[in-house]
């Protein structure tokens, strides 16, 4: 794999039943993310009497495949035939799904950490997305929207889920470690604009690796509301 420009990369548009489609593997694969957002949605809404977390984990998964979907299908295949503030609608989604993950992570890892603390970056959480929200819309450019992602996901998801596996070794918290760790990879991937070729791009490898750490993130989420007081704890043999 080697470095190439997006321009050069670009999937080549198709027709199909004299359709044009701009950008289909592109459109594809952030469908795959949405898939699995979707299945993780299912799985998450089932049961009754769930908690603030819950909802928070349930809508985090459900705005991602929104978000992902409005991506791949106006962002990416038709919008040719739409304005660039088109976009907007994506962005939006996409960065309110990232702020509920790291105000679940946030909840999850309130009984570690002092009230003042968990106080601070409830706070923090709202006003860095409401900056990224108005940055991202006055400059029209999709890397502030990167950037929320990444300093959501690598920072505040990260940190949080990363002091309680510190912490008590549990193993939602590994699974989102896990899920950060290929999101890390997927974003080194598209900051480099590394491709394999015109048909599977930067963009193409990105997706497939953030459907990845989607479903990672959802063995997370899932063992992080089975078990609130930490008692589940990582093994090696987990992963086998």
């Amino acid at each position: 794999m080697s470095g190439f420009r997006t321009t050069e990369f670009k999937n080549p548009s198709i027709d199909v039943f004299g359709l044009r489609v701009d950008e289909p593997v592109t459109m594809l694969t952030d469908l795959l993310v949405t898939a699995v957002c979707i299945y993780a949605w299912l799985k998450l809404r089932k049961g009754d009497d769930k908690s603030l977390i819950h909802y928070f984990y349930m809508y985090f998964f459900l705005t991602m495949g929104v978000a992902t979907a409005l991506g791949g299908i106006i962002g990416h295949s038709f919008n040719y035939a739409l304005s660039i503030y088109w976009k907007i609608p994506g962005w939006y989604v996409s960065m309110i799904s990232i702020a509920l993950a790291e105000r679940a992570s946030i909840f999850y890892a309130k009984k570690l950490i002092k009230p003042l603390y968990a106080s601070i970056f409830k706070w923090i959480n709202v006003l860095e997305l409401l900056f990224f929200m108005v940055v991202s819309v006055v400059t029209m450019d999709f890397y502030y929207v990167v950037g929320h992602s990444a300093y959501g996901m690598l920072i505040v998801v990260a940190g949080f889920q990363g002091y309680v596996f510190y912490k008590t070794r549990h193993l939602g918290s590994y699974y989102f470690l896990v899920g950060i760790f290929w999101s890390t990879v997927g974003a080194v991937v598209y900051v480099q604009e590394l491709a394999i070729s015109r048909w599977f791009n930067h963009m193409d490898i990105g997706h497939v690796l953030m459907a990845l750490t989607t479903w990672y993130c959802y063995l997370g989420a899932k063992y992080n509301l089975k078990d609130p007081d930490y008692k589940i704890k990582w093994q090696p043999t987990n992963d086998k």
